[in-house]
C-alpha cells in the first residue's frame, strides 16, 4: 500500500522589493526642496533686523505706530519660523507629491497682499519722490489689515516650490514668493522712512 503524499504549504512568492524602496516614478512624484525655503527665510530675517531698528527710531508719542510695527514684526517672524522649519526639513529632498494647490493659494494670498500695500502706500512714494509726506500709518495700514493673508502667502508659496513637478506650478509659487517680498520691501521702507522723520 503506497503512503499518502504529504500536504504542500504554498509559499508566498518573495516581492523583488523587499528591503528595497520601490522605483520612484518622476512623472507622478516630485521632491521637496529647500530653495524656496532658505530665499523667504533669508529675506524674513534681513527684512526683521530692518523693520526692528526702524521701529526703535519712532518717537516715543505715536502709541498707533508701535503697535502697528509689532503687529507687521511679528508677521515677519512668523514666515520666518515657517520657512526656517521648512528648510530643515525638506534638506533631504525626500519624495513627495506635486503640489497642486499650495501654489495658487500662495499667489491668490499674494495678489491680495501687494494690492493691499499698492492701494495705501501713496505716501510712502510721495516721500521718495519728494512730492509730499506721507503717513506711516496710511502706508502700512493695507498690509496690516490683511497681515495674516500676507504671511500664508509668503509661507505657502515657498511650500509650493517643488523638484520634479510641473513648470507652471513652480512659476507660479515663485511669482508668489516675488510678491511677498514685494510687499516686505515696502513695509521696511516705510518704517525706515518714518524714523528718519521722512514721514508723519
Amino acid at each position: 500500500m503506497s503512503e499518502a503524499a504529504p500536504h504542500v504549504v504554498p509559499q508566498p512568492v518573495p516581492s523583488p522589493y523587499v528591503g528595497v524602496a520601490p522605483p520612484v516614478d518622476p512623472r507622478r512624484t516630485a521632491a521637496l526642496t529647500p530653495s524656496a525655503h532658505v530665499v523667504v527665510a533669508g529675506l524674513a530675517v534681513v527684512g526683521l533686523v530692518l523693520n526692528v531698528l526702524g521701529g526703535a527710531g519712532f518717537p516715543s508719542n505715536a502709541p498707533v505706530e508701535w503697535i502697528m510695527n509689532a503687529g507687521l514684526t511679528i508677521d515677519i517672524v512668523a514666515v520666518a519660523l515657517a520657512c526656517g522649519i521648512g528648510a530643515g526639513v525638506s534638506t533631504r529632498m525626500r519624495p513627495a507629491r506635486p503640489s497642486r494647490v499650495l501654489p495658487w493659494l500662495g499667489l491668490g494670498f499674494g495678489v491680495v497682499a501687494v494690492v493691499a500695500w499698492a492701494v495705501t502706500s501713496g505716501g510712502m512714494w510721495e516721500s521718495l519722490l519728494g512730492l509730499g509726506r506721507g503717513r506711516y500709518m496710511d502706508d502700512t495700514g493695507g498690509v496690516f489689515t490683511v497681515g495674516i493673508g500676507w504671511v500664508l502667502g509668503g509661507a505657502f508659496s515657498a511650500y509650493g516650490v517643488r523638484r520634479r513637478q510641473a513648470g507652471h506650478l513652480n512659476a507660479a509659487a515663485w511669482c508668489g514668493v516675488a510678491m511677498w517680498a514685494i510687499v516686505l520691501v515696502g513695509v521696511v521702507a516705510s518704517a525706515l522712512l518714518y524714523a528718519a522723520d521722512l514721514t508723519d
